[in-house]
């Protein structure tokens, strides 16, 4: 995974480059880089013949928030505006704030809160597979089970 992370930033150089950008036009700011998940878990990637990358942007208004559900892929959020609360199954609890980044908690039940006064926004990305849910519900869950 290393060497692919590598050889994107290096084709990503090469294109700014060729595209005839002076190195003072273009920044690149780090965000994160990780190998594990919120909960301490190793970042797995689905075994696929259809993977696929789905990027959302999600707002959740002030006293609100997303619903129990966890994610069966690797998923990175980036807090655009706002500040993010996630709630674990035993309570405990994270906060993020705009600019922050992390990778949730995969197959573990979470919630995400606006517990502050301005609304979040969030761009959340997802390692999936094409026809394969990125969030599931605890009544999918329970149905998918039976």
């Amino acid at each position: 995974m290393r060497q692919q992370v590598s050889a994107l930033i290096s084709m990503c150089t090469l294109c700014i480059s060729v595209a005839g950008a002076a190195e003072s036009d273009v920044s690149v700011s780090p965000v994160l880089k990780g190998s594990t998940t919120i909960s301490g878990q190793r970042i797995e990637y689905p075994h696929s013949n259809k993977p696929e990358i789905t990027a959302v942007v999600i707002q959740i208004q002030p006293g609100k928030e997303s619903g129990r559900h966890m994610h069966p892929v690797p998923t990175y959020v980036h807090i655009l505006q706002g500040t993010l609360t996630i709630e674990f199954e035993d309570g405990s609890r994270q906060v993020f704030s705009e600019g922050q980044g992390f990778l949730e908690g995969t197959n573990s039940w979470h919630n995400g809160k606006n517990l502050g006064d301005a609304p979040v926004k969030a761009l959340v990305v997802f390692a999936g597979e094409e026809g394969t849910s990125n969030m599931v519900r605890p009544d999918e869950h329970h149905a998918a089970r039976h």
